[in-house]
């Protein structure tokens, strides 16, 4: 998974659990009806968290797994890493 993508998830998650803490700063709806469509959007936001999280749980799982097998074979650094820091240096420098 990208970068992009991995912020995209992110940000996203972030606005879940905004509204999930507006939905429990709220008052308790008046009828049974209203509590009903209240409780059915929170758990909409909160499967739709749950999913997002497990997608980025298993990225990351796979990205220390790869780095794992960096540091295993005895390579210094990562090639992403080579280019993210040559990147970093280049930047500084202008």
């Amino acid at each position: 998974m990208d970068r992009i993508r991995k912020l995209e998830l992110i940000q996203r998650s972030l606005g879940i659990r905004h509204k999930l803490k507006v939905h429990d700063s709220m008052k308790a709806p008046d009828t049974h009806e209203d509590l009903a469509v209240m409780l059915l959007a929170k758990w909409e936001l909160e499967d739709e968290l749950r999913a997002i999280e497990e997608i980025l749980a298993d990225a990351r799982h796979a990205t220390v797994a790869h780095k794992r097998t960096i540091l295993e074979r005895g390579e210094k650094r990562a090639p992403f890493e080579r280019e993210t820091r040559k990147r970093v240096s280049e930047q500084i420098s202008n």
